[in-house]
């Protein structure tokens, strides 16, 4: 089915390798200090609604519908903040673009510690007849992972990036990224495919 067109940023130095020319990002925080990635992205979270283009698929008249929800209203995400018992929204980074396939924006909204944490969780909400749902909830492995969480949409897949530290590792430098990247089944957001990237020596110093 196609897709809406999104917002468009340079792919990152640490996507897997099929990685395409297009990419929505989120700027999200993976570690306090930088891995040298920081300096790459580009926050779409203000770009515009999805078009058709010449020729393109006639959008619905709800294609941008999600931009209007208040996303700390939505029951389910009250309920995540208060299972967390720390952090907030930070609208300010929320992105939207279609995941679904239905030419419709969905939004990816980061829960942020707003502290060396980085963001801790993070929700996709979709509008489903006419009201906010939320299709894919994701928190912080604190086990496996630190420093926070990272989201990117590329040619309509969302990806999720989080460092993965060794028993020696500084909380600056995580040995491995773990990129996880998910496919919409027709009812919810599945974990399509997950690899370990180890990270170059000069992201580790």
């Amino acid at each position: 089915m196609p897709r809406a067109a999104v917002c468009r940023a340079p792919a990152l130095a640490f996507n897997i390798a099929e990685a395409g020319k297009g990419a929505a990002t989120l700027r999200l925080s993976l570690v306090p200090v930088s891995l040298g990635l920081a300096s790459l992205l580009i926050a779409c979270g203000s770009g515009g609604a999805p078009t058709g283009g010449d020729g393109g698929p006639k959008l619905p008249p709800d294609a941008a519908a999600i931009r209007k929800v208040d996303a700390g209203q939505v029951d389910s995400v009250q309920m995540l903040l208060r299972r967390l018992a720390s952090g907030e929204i930070d609208s300010a980074e929320i992105v939207y673009a279609d995941v679904t396939g239905d030419l419709r924006e969905e939004a990816i909204v980061p829960i942020s510690s707003r502290g060396t944490l980085g963001n801790i969780a993070y929700v996709v909400v979709a509008m489903r007849s006419g009201k906010p749902e939320v299709i894919l909830t994701r928190t912080l492995d604190r086990s496996t992972a630190g420093g926070g969480l990272k989201m990117e949409v590329r040619d309509g897949v969302l990806y999720e990036t989080a460092g993965v530290y060794g028993e020696e590792d500084p909380l600056c430098c995580p040995s491995q990224l773990r990129v996880t990247a998910f496919h919409w089944d027709g009812s919810s957001l599945q974990v399509e495919r997950e690899e370990r990237l180890d990270q170059p020596p000069s992201a580790k110093q």
